[in-house]
């Protein structure tokens, strides 16, 4: 009897210890499941987070991209008031408030659309409200510009380069052409920066004649060039803003 008893007692340690070691191997792999599942978990936040991060930047580009092509129509119709159409007896032109300097407007434009009236001639100065009689005062036809000096300041007109800041192009930059096509007052074309040399601003931008004289300005606002050669299909020329300050103006 107490053998069998001794054999009882054994098997039923066995059976406590095998039990006891089924449970401790349960309890580890539910350890290691909340383990797993808490990693995932925490992989699963980051995912989340970065997709909003990603979500919130891709919004943020866009918002800006659409803020800069809504910028154009306001930046023309600011650039528009200060831009102006000249007319001698033969010709027709564009010309832009350049800068303000004792009491007078100064209207830079192309040589070649005053070029048969000499200096201290009249020219018309037009825009949308009224008309003004301008007096040429400095011509320079060697890089096809000249400077013509209205009394006074027409309203709404704002200096477009009252301060001589000499802004660079480069390929690829948008322009905006302002003038007066077949004398069509107050036209805004728009294209890229085609090529750049020391002596040319070359652009895709739609011009023809009465464009002459007309700013080609940046998306920032700054006039870069004045337009001297259109015509051709995708082919026009400016000279860049720097030259006015050869014969033209003092900028130093």
């Amino acid at each position: 009897m107490p053998i069998i008893a001794a054999i009882v007692a054994g098997g039923s340690l066995v059976f406590a210890w095998n039990a006891h070691s089924n449970a401790m191997s349960a309890v580890n792999e539910a350890t290691a499941a909340i383990n797993s599942v808490s990693t995932l978990s925490d992989q699963v936040k980051a995912v989340a987070k970065h997709n909003k991060e990603l979500a919130e930047s891709v919004g943020s580009a866009q918002k800006r991209l659409a803020q800069r092509d809504d910028g154009l129509a306001p930046l023309a119709s600011r650039v528009l008031q200060s831009v102006f159409t000249l007319e001698t007896d033969r010709k027709l032109g564009a010309g832009f408030a350049a800068w303000f300097e004792g009491g007078d407007m100064y209207v830079v434009t192309a040589n070649h659309v005053i070029a048969e009236s000499g200096t201290g001639a009249s020219v018309t100065v037009l825009r949308k409200g009224g008309s003004w009689s301008g007096e040429i005062v400095k011509k320079d036809e060697r890089d096809d510009l000249a400077l013509v000096r209205v009394s006074g300041h027409p309203a709404g007109a704002q200096a477009l380069w009252q301060r001589p800041l000499v802004p660079v192009s480069r390929q690829g930059d948008q322009l905006l052409l302002f003038g007066s096509p077949y004398g069509l007052e107050g036209t805004v074309t728009t294209g890229i920066v085609s090529r750049v040399t020391r002596d040319a601003i070359q652009t895709d931008a739609a011009a023809n004649p009465g464009n002459s004289g007309g700013p080609a300005v940046d998306r920032q606002g700054h006039v870069v060039g004045i337009l001297v050669r259109g015509g051709a299909q995708n082919l026009n020329f400016a000279v860049p803003i720097a030259k006015v300050c050869r014969t033209l103006r003092r900028c130093s």
